[in-house]
C-alpha cells in the first residue's frame, strides 16, 4: 500500500472521527457479554532461593522439557501468582468503549451473589448484569510466550433464564435493550450456550418491534478451532437473523477465525495477503447473509459492508506492552465508531488506533487521547 494512500486514510478516519465527537451528541449506549474471566498472572519457579526469591522457568522449552522428565515419575510445579487483572472478552471490550465515554451496560460471569473486585471498574460505566461466578485463566508466563490454563465451568450457567434472572426479569431485560444503541455478544467458542442465548435476545426484540431494537448487533467468535464446523454454522446462521429484527449484524473476525469460518462454510480462504483478505471477507458475508464483515490480522485490517469496503495498515508496534486484549479494544473502537456515525471503512481506521494505543500502554484511549494518537500515526513518531 502506498505511503501517501495510507496517509490520506489516517487523516480520513481522524477527520470523521474528529467531526463526529465534536458534534457533542448524546452519549451512546452499548449492551456487551456475556464471558468474564479472572486473569491470574504467573510465573514457574525454577529454582527457588528463599520465600520471597526465586528464578523463573525462562522458555517454553524449558517447561516442555522439564515436564517431559517427570514421566512416569511425576512431579510438582510451583505457580507464583504476580497480577490478578479482568479478563474475557466481554469485560475488555467494555473497558474500551467505556473509556470513550459510551455508556456500557456489562452483562456475563462478574461474579454472584458479589460482583468479583476485577470487574468494580465498569461499574462507571453502566449497569452490571451477573449471570455466574467468572471463570478463571492461569496464565503461566514465559520470556518467549505464555500458556494460558483455564477453568471455564461457570461460563456452563450463562443461559438465556439466567440472563433475564440476573437483569431483574423480562420486564428488566427488555429495557435494557430498548435503551441499547449496540449489542455486543461475545466469545461464543467457551460459552456452551451461546447460541441458545441469541436466539432468546432475537425473540425478545421480534416481540419489542423494530423500533426498539438496538441499532447494531456486534458478534466475536474467539478461536472456534475446538467447536464442531456444524455448530459454528448454526451460530453463524443466528446471527445474520439479527437483520430481520431491524439491527445491523456485524462479524468480527481475527485472520485465523476468519479461515475456520470459511472451512464451515464451504468456500475458499483464498491467500493471506491485504487483497486476498477482503475477497474472503466478501465471501463470507455473501454465504452468510451477514452484511458486515471485518477481519483484522495483526498487522492490518479490512472491512466490507454493503455500503463501503476498506482496509487500512499498522500501526504495528515492535516491542508492546500487553497483547492479549488488543482485538477486543480494535472491536471496541470500529464499534464506537460506528455508533458516532462513521462508515465502515473508516471504523477499521478507528479500531487500528485504539488497539494501537492500547499495546503501547498498557490500557484503552480515553477520547482525548485518541484525538492525540492519529497524528504521530500519520507521522510515523508513535514508538520514537
Amino acid at each position: 500500500m502506498a505511503a501517501a494512500s495510507q496517509s490520506e486514510r489516517i487523516l480520513a478516519g481522524e477527520s470523521a472521527l474528529v467531526s463526529a465527537m465534536a458534534q457533542g451528541a448524546a452519549a451512546p449506549v452499548a449492551f456487551i457479554g456475556l464471558d468474564g474471566f479472572v486473569d491470574e498472572i504467573a510465573r514457574v519457579v525454577d529454582q527457588r532461593q528463599d520465600f520471597e526469591h526465586f528464578t523463573p522457568v525462562r522458555t517454553i522449552a524449558d517447561y516442555a522439557q522439564r515436564l517431559a522428565g517427570a514421566a512416569g515419575k511425576s512431579t510438582n510445579v510451583e505457580l507464583v501468582i504476580q497480577e490478578i487483572k479482568m479478563g474475557g472478552n466481554g469485560p475488555l471490550m467494555a473497558d474500551a468503549l467505556g473509556r470513550l465515554a459510551v455508556r456500557v451496560n456489562t452483562a456475563g460471569a462478574l461474579g454472584r451473589p458479589v460482583l468479583h473486585p476485577v470487574f468494580r471498574p465498569l461499574e462507571r460505566y453502566g449497569r452490571i448484569v451477573s449471570l455466574a461466578d467468572p471463570a478463571v485463566t492461569i496464565a503461566a508466563e514465559f520470556d518467549d510466550g505464555k500458556i494460558m490454563h483455564g477453568k471455564l465451568s461457570t461460563l456452563n450457567e450463562i443461559t438465556p433464564a439466567n440472563l433475564v434472572a440476573g437483569a431483574g426479569g423480562e420486564r428488566e431485560i427488555d429495557a435494557l435493550f430498548a435503551a441499547t444503541d449496540l449489542v455486543g455478544l461475545v466469545n461464543w467458542t467457551m460459552i456452551p450456550r451461546l447460541t441458545e442465548c441469541y436466539r432468546a435476545i432475537l425473540e425478545r426484540l421480534a416481540a419489542a418491534g423494530p423500533a426498539k431494537a438496538p441499532k447494531f448487533a456486534f458478534f466475536d467468535l474467539c478461536d472456534p478451532q475446538k467447536r464442531s464446523r456444524a455448530d459454528l454454522r448454526e451460530a453463524v446462521a443466528v446471527m445474520a437473523r439479527f437483520a430481520e429484527v431491524g439491527s445491523r449484524p456485524i462479524l468480527g473476525l481475527n485472520e485465523k477465525e476468519s479461515a475456520e469460518v470459511c472451512e464451515a462454510l464451504g468456500i475458499e480462504s483464498g491467500p493471506a495477503t491485504v487483497d486476498g483478505m477482503l475477497d474472503r471477507a466478501r465471501r463470507i458475508a455473501a454465504k452468510s447473509g451477514v452484511p458486515e464483515v471485518l477481519i483484522h490480522p495483526r498487522t492490518y485490517a479490512v472491512v466490507t459492508s454493503p455500503e463501503a469496503e476498506g482496509q487500512i495498515d499498522g500501526p504495528v508496534c515492535a516491542n508492546p506492552r500487553l497483547t492479549t486484549g488488543a482485538g477486543d479494544h480494535f472491536n471496541g473502537g470500529y464499534c464506537f465508531a460506528r455508533l458516532l456515525g462513521l462508515q465502515p471503512s473508516l471504523a477499521i481506521v478507528v479500531g487500528k488506533a485504539v488497539s494501537g494505543f492500547y499495546v503501547r500502554a498498557g490500557i484503552g484511549p480515553t477520547r482525548e487521547e485518541l484525538a492525540a494518537f492519529f497524528p504521530r500515526w500519520r507521522a510515523g513518531s508513535l514508538d520514537s
